[in-house]
């Protein structure tokens, strides 16, 4: 029994390490591109346009694949695995494939023929970046991004019938992959004189490497496509079952960044630019880590719950919570700590003006204040799935995005851009705590107080770490130039280490659980080897 319990950390540990490498290259891919782009272009006019071209393609994909396949695809396809009801599984895998290759191929295609009419919905043209031939580079950009639209949702069925198998290679290669192809095509079209649309091109060709990446590996594992869509087959009933409430949040939640893009794109030139960095850089640690962590507990609370082991479940949920908090809180308190100095060494280069750089930083640093939110309810939905209980999240979604809107309307007149980012962040604060009550309320008492002690000790360790990086950086700046971008990235990283060494000290003078659980099982690895 002991001997099983460490296997499935093990294979947990082994998951959640391959996603978070993966996950890792794939986002530093993506600030190369970004900053490979507005080195070129600066926030400004093309990139606005660049940006808002990949809202409706990406909300097309989020809501037809995206969250659904942790929630609905997965446990359903898995379950036929683990019974060696491999026909079956074939059949219910083929028949969801070929639902969503035909969804997406015509609502891809009504976007094609409607871009021009959809762009007020995701756009306030009374912008000034909105001239006449920004919105027709727009209409161009965005019609070129429905094809990459096509081929991601095919590849995420792939990628879900893969992590049924436990295989989390092939959609890690795919996803480093994907952001390698965007730079290579999009320099190489770059030089040939197609201005920003390149990058698009190259999405889209990155997008179908993506899809061929996972292809094989689905037939090794001995999967048999079928050509066949089969509405009646139970597994398909299972899946819409558990797929109809989960697409109602998810498309909720992909509505929160709509809005945000909308206000966004009402104010000054370069202000969506400067959203969408900031936006990226503050989803790095919740995509690395949070997801991560998420994704690789799901299958053992699933487990746990499904064998009527409620006291493991509520183990697995506090420990993903704790193990959350005590990594996001600090990259969020760092990342705010640094923030001019990191936007500085990373985008300032090329034609992204000085000026931007304390604009950008200002916005990050109020998304970073709502992090943790993000982060910790990617386990909490996970707890909710795992009980398959999916109608409240779809309700406190729903909430979420009308809090949003509402706080977005008032702040943005109050500061501007920045309002945007803290009605952002307030949301999620208040997603998670709604999130954390009402699941408290179906599973009981969820280990409330070793949560709570975890993230106070977690907060005197930032707290620390704020003042002692905040310190480091004075000292620097006062001694050193930073004119350079050697002397810019080496500020950096000295920061980082400088911030990172004090919070792990104080995390292991305080003996939290979550580092000396983590350095037993590397300590027990080493020593295997």
């Amino acid at each position: 029994m002991g001997e099983t319990k460490k296997n499935v950390q093990d294979g947990v540990i082994k998951a959640a390490g391959i996603l978070v490498i993966a996950n890792l290259l794939s986002s530093i891919l993506g600030i190369v591109r970004d900053v490979i782009i507005y080195s070129v272009f600066d926030s400004g006019s093309y990139t606005d346009a660049y940006n808002a071209s990949f809202t409706i393609p990406d909300t097309i994909y989020t809501i037809l694949v995206g969250g659904g396949l942790s929630a609905a695809f997965i446990p359903v396809f898995s379950s036929y695995i683990a019974e060696k009801k491999y026909e079956d599984g074939y059949k219910m895998a083929s028949s969801i494939l070929n639902i969503v290759a035909i969804a997406a191929a015509i609502l891809c295609i009504i976007g094609e023929i409607f871009t021009p009419q959809l762009l007020p919905l995701i756009l306030d043209k009374s912008g000034s970046t909105w001239t006449p031939e920004v919105i027709e580079l727009t209409i161009t950009l965005t019609r070129i991004m429905f094809f990459q639209c096509f081929f991601m949702c095919l590849t995420g069925i792939c990628m879900g019938i893969l992590q049924s198998y436990k295989d989390f290679t092939p959609p890690s290669i795919g996803s480093v992959l994907y952001n390698v192809t965007i730079i290579s095509v999009g320099v190489l079209l770059l030089t040939l004189g197609t201005g920003i649309a390149g990058f698009c091109i190259g999405v889209v060709t990155g997008a179908i490497v993506n899809m061929a990446v996972q292809i094989i590996p689905i037939y090794k594992h001995g999967f048999k496509y079928k050509k066949m869509i089969d509405f009646d087959h139970e597994g398909v009933k299972k899946f819409f079952k558990l797929f109809g409430p989960v697409v109602i949040g998810i498309a909720v939640t992909q509505l929160n960044l709509v809005v945000n893009r909308w206000f966004a794109s009402g104010l000054d030139e370069g202000t969506l630019s400067n959203m969408t960095q900031a936006q990226r850089i503050f989803q790095l640690p919740i995509n690395i880590f949070a997801y991560a962590l998420a994704m690789s507990i799901f299958p053992t609370m699933v487990e746990h719950y499904a064998t009527d082991q409620m006291d493991e479940y509520k183990k697995d949920l506090s420990l993903g919570i704790r193990n959350v908090s005590f990594i996001i809180l600090p990259c969020a308190v760092g990342i705010i700590s640094i923030r001019e100095p990191l936007v500085r060494a990373v985008y300032y280069q090329g034609n992204f003006s000085e000026e931007n750089i304390p604009i950008l930083a200002t916005l990050l640093a109020f998304y970073c204040i709502g992090m943790i939110g993000y982060s910790a309810r990617q386990v909490v939905l996970q707890g909710f799935y795992a009980i398959k209980e999916t109608k409240t999240p779809v309700a406190i979604n729903i909430f979420i995005l009308c809090l949003n809107m509402g706080l977005t309307t008032l702040f943005v007149r109050i500061w501007g851009a920045n309002g945007i980012a803290i009605a952002y962040s307030t949301a999620g604060l208040c997603s998670i705590t709604l999130q954390t009550v009402f699941l408290r309320r179906k599973i009981g008492p969820m280990r409330g107080s070793e949560i709570k002690n975890s993230i106070l000790k977690c907060l005197f360790c930032c707290a620390v770490m704020f003042l002692v990086t905040t310190a480091a950086s004075i000292v620097f700046e006062h001694n050193l130039s930073v004119e350079s971008k050697k002397m810019q990235f080496l500020e950096v990283l000295i920061l980082v280490a400088v911030g990172g060494a004090s919070y792990f000290t104080m995390a292991l003078f305080l003996k939290m659980e979550e580092l000396t659980s983590v350095l037993a099982v590397m300590k027990r690895k080493f020593l295997h080897r």
